[in-house]
């Protein structure tokens, strides 16, 4: 009787464990990088790696991410990035902990602080947010909808920022302004985006003032890698190109930046081709053609990337 009780407990224990609601996700890419710098060639590989683990009990999340770089050092150690909890207490979400922000086409956002805390709710269809830390910025951001255009107003300590979501005729547009509290510091983009017989057409244009620094992260890519490290009241623009041809997806962007002073100006040219491998990994090739008014500070690259999600 005893050896049967004895069973039964440790049958009800593993039960336990295995239906606990824990997730382990992550990716990994590997980078062959070729460049020739106005006649200097160079090559480097180079990896990022993320682990992602998740626990949920009930209502209350608890995720944490791990991440091994190359760029971390030679013994390429493992870190701890975002971790964090995220539960409710009535109507409200509340999460604390460590977590990055989100890139936009304007700033690249690369602040992870400590103590971070958000509170998020709805009332009467618009959606208060409000964040901050025990030692950074503090945001309050309303959000909804508008005749059908998404719209959000953040209220931070030294800029307010606006967005406009909203689609006319089958083109969708995008608006993001930033309004610093800095004199000459405000800088806004527009998005257009169109598809058009699975052929997909964008354009974007960044403004900034002469004391403003446009460094996004997102549609022009990393803009502080350009071979001409932008400084205050540049603007950028781009056109892009993208559609699937023979099971690959392939793009092309025009980007060009129109600096404060003339002999800073250049013209970047993107080409990209991502193709999904039967071994569940993604192949993408990238090539970068960079012209500068400044002719030493030329540049091509031909990046290869080969990465897995899991």
């Amino acid at each position: 009787m005893k050896k049967q009780l004895l069973i039964a407990a440790v049958a009800a224990s593993m039960t336990s464990v295995a239906m606990a609601d824990i997730s382990i996700t992550g990716k990994m890419k590997v980078n062959y990088k070729d460049t020739d710098a106005n006649g200097t060639l160079s090559n480097a590989i180079s990896h990022e790696s993320n682990l992602y683990i998740a626990g949920k009990s009930g209502d209350t999340t608890f995720r944490m991410e791990l991440d091994a770089d190359s760029s971390d050092g030679a013994g390429h150690e493992l870190d701890v990035e975002d971790v964090w909890m995220q539960t409710s207490i009535a109507d409200v979400t509340i999460k604390a902990g460590t977590w990055n922000g989100t890139d936009s086409i304007l700033t690249k956002d690369s602040t992870r602080a400590t103590g971070k805390f958000a509170a998020s709710t709805t009332a009467a269809g618009v959606g208060i947010l409000v964040e901050g830390s025990s030692d950074a910025n503090k945001t309050i951001k309303f959000s909804g909808d508008i005749a059908g255009v998404a719209a959000s107003y953040k209220i931070e300590d030294t800029q307010d920022q606006v967005t406009l979501a909203g689609s006319i005729s089958g083109v969708d547009i995008a608006y993001h302004g930033v309004n610093s509290d800095t004199a000459n510091s405000d800088k806004s983009s527009v998005t257009l985006s169109t598809d058009y017989n699975g052929v997909t057409l964008s354009y974007v244009q960044a403004d900034a003032d002469s004391s403003a620094i446009i460094s996004g992260d997102a549609y022009f890519g990393d803009v502080a890698s350009y071979a001409n490290p932008l400084i205050g009241g540049d603007d950028i623009s781009g056109f892009g190109i993208k559609t699937s041809l023979a099971g690959n997806t392939v793009q092309a962007k025009a980007i060009s930046v129109d600096a404060t002073a003339a002999a800073d100006d250049s013209d970047i040219v993107k080409l990209i081709v991502t193709r999904p491998l039967a071994s569940g990994a993604t192949l993408e090739v990238t090539y970068t053609d960079e012209d500068s008014v400044t002719a030493a500070m030329d540049k091509e690259t031909l990046d290869v990337e080969l990465a897995v999600k899991f």
